[in-house]
């Protein structure tokens, strides 16, 4: 009996070993060096009626060690590609709207580790309407403009995001959901990575906000955000959302060197399976749906967009865990026992010959 215990407690650990065992990665950590500008609010969304004007703070800190003098710059933007990134242009002809436009200060010194406050004001003409939307670019007040039109990140700057909705009768706000997808359609371990895609078809920027509804059986399990941070949708143009479910056991996690994610090769972020028992009773297992719940203003009513996508939760090491530990080491010992028996058989047979 002593033997069978002993048999059991090491193919158990040993099968445990294995399951749990880190697969080598080739990782490198990274650092990010850039201007050191911080602003506040980011973005800032403004409603008026035309013919207003309208006057806005925004705040700004240099987080280094040392004065630098600043100067703001005005650019405006427009949604970049299928995930709806700003993308910064210079001014072009007949944008007569960047004439509304004032700062004050607009040079100015910034000490180290103070906030400062820049006022914009906007006046709105009479034949204002729709949708403007600016971009309020910080810099060194001795460095040159930047020259490309396409670019989310300026180096040695930072911009501000300002958008304004001009109230009009011919305002138009119509959106839908071209896409609700998961990351895959079998999983292991969590996380799982929702993406959708919202499609604005009018002529003033929306904000779309709701949840995911995670259910299992018909019992809802988790609830997830979508566009928590209130981001916009610019007029005929895409933007995409991610939520992620990661309330399982065990869950990939990313993996932190000294504070920092850690990227492979590709400069994807490296994840590791996190095995925290105290979460033990989050294990997933079965098949989910996702159903997705977002609502936009149309200047009327809320309207309600929904979209469903459903997956499987199949944790194949912890099943073969839990299969193996009383299995292997009971067929070990039956293995055990008929080679024995066998032994015992050929030595009768032995003395009886």
């Amino acid at each position: 009996m002593r033997s069978i215990k002993v048999a059991t407690l090491v193919c158990g650990l040993f099968i445990l070993g294995i399951l749990l065992s880190p697969h080598p990665t080739h990782a490198q950590t990274t650092t990010d060096e850039g201007f050191n500008i911080v602003t506040s609010p980011l973005p800032i969304n403004l409603q008026a009626e035309p013919g207003n004007t309208l006057k806005t703070d925004i705040r700004i800190k240099n987080g280094g060690t040392k004065s630098v003098l600043l100067k703001v710059n005005l650019m405006k933007f427009a949604a970049y590609g299928e995930e709806g990134k700003p993308s910064l242009q210079e001014r072009a002809p007949g944008d007569d709207y960047f004439d509304w436009v004032s700062f004050n200060p607009s040079n100015f010194e910034a000490p180290p580790n103070e906030w400062i406050t820049v006022k914009m004001t906007i006046t709105l003409p009479k034949t204002a309407a729709f949708g403007y939307y600016y971009a309020a670019v910080f810099s060194r007040a001795s460095e040159p403009k930047p020259t490309t039109s396409k670019q989310n990140v300026l180096i040695g700057s930072t911009a501000v995001l300002v958008l304004v909705d001009v109230k009009s009768p011919n305002a138009k706000r119509v959106a839908n959901v071209t896409s609700f997808t998961a990351d895959k359609r079998f999983y292991e371990f969590l996380p799982s990575t929702f993406t959708i895609k919202v499609r604005n078809s009018g002529n003033v920027h929306l904000i779309p906000t709701g949840n995911i509804f995670i259910s299992r059986g018909g019992k809802t399990v988790a609830t997830l955000d979508v566009n928590k941070v209130a981001g916009n949708v610019l007029p005929n143009s895409n933007r995409i959302f991610t939520a992620s479910w990661d309330d399982g056991f065990p869950v990939y996690a990313q993996k932190e060197e000294g504070g920092k994610v850690v990227l492979d090769q590709n400069g994807k972020a490296v994840k590791s399976l996190r095995w925290d028992l105290s979460k033990a009773s989050h294990l997933k297992f079965g098949h989910y749906t996702a159903k997705l719940l977002l609502a936009y203003d149309n200047g009327n009513r809320d309207v309600p967009l929904e979209a469903t996508v459903s997956f499987w939760v199949v944790p194949v090491r912890v099943i073969i865990f839990i299969v193996a530990v009383p299995t292997v080491p009971s067929l070990l010992v039956y293995l055990l026992m008929k080679r024995r028996f066998k032994r015992r058989l050929a030595k009768s047979e032995v003395k009886k010959g």
